[in-house]
């Protein structure tokens, strides 16, 4: 946990005063990645004050404020853009993700897919989220309802956090070309591949 709070307060520290180019899809993608890393601090402070229920619960406003974000910053056009600020933009998360994926593999096959991710974790994502039984089945030990979330669990929630926490910084440090703030992604980075702590692996 002490380790999950340092990344996070290296990236807000070095995010702090960014400036970022003021046109409306790098606007709205940045509101998006902010809205991650926003996500991120409030999944370790949940995390610190024992609320595990409601910390993973914000698992999946996490993944899909990050894939809008990348879906805005890449894909999106203006109409998109007015859509959204019509409150009427609907795109499928599913089509956003395809689309994603389309756009990034058509220069670099090598990247991770999307939809690998979501393949793996939209299912438990959305069983954190809306009450379902990973939540409830941990609100029971014997014959009592109290919290029951072992460290494992806690484990794979901050780890799931930080990395998309940590790619929102990422992608804002790029867009505001802010060289201390992608020094300090990149040394988070770095340092989390080191130690073997990046694993985006499959929510339970």
């Amino acid at each position: 946990m002490d380790r999950t709070k340092e990344i996070l307060l290296k990236l807000e520290s070095s995010l702090n005063g960014i400036e970022l180019p003021n046109t409306g899809s790098i606007m709205v993608a940045s509101s998006y990645y902010s809205l991650c890393v926003e996500h991120f601090r409030s999944i370790v402070t949940l995390t610190e004050l024992e609320l595990y229920g409601s910390a993973s619960s914000l698992l999946r406003s996490l993944f899909e404020s990050y894939t809008k974000g990348l879906w805005f910053e890449y894909c999106s056009s203006e109409v998109d853009i007015e859509l959204l600020n019509q409150d009427k933009f609907n795109k499928p998360f599913g089509l956003i993700v395809k689309e994603i994926d389309e756009y990034r593999n058509s220069f670099d096959n090598k990247i991770s897919k999307l939809s690998v991710a979501k393949k793996l974790n939209w299912g438990n994502l959305n069983n954190l989220t809306h009450a379902g039984p990973a939540q409830i089945t941990r609100r029971i030990s014997g014959g009592s309802i109290t919290p029951n979330y072992n460290e494992e669990f806690i484990k794979d929630m901050l780890s799931f956090s930080t990395n998309y926490g940590l790619l929102a910084a990422g992608q804002l440090a790029l867009l505001s070309g802010n060289k201390t703030a992608r020094n300090t992604v990149l040394e988070v980075s770095r340092s989390l591949f080191k130690n073997g702590d990046n694993k985006a692996g499959k929510r339970n």
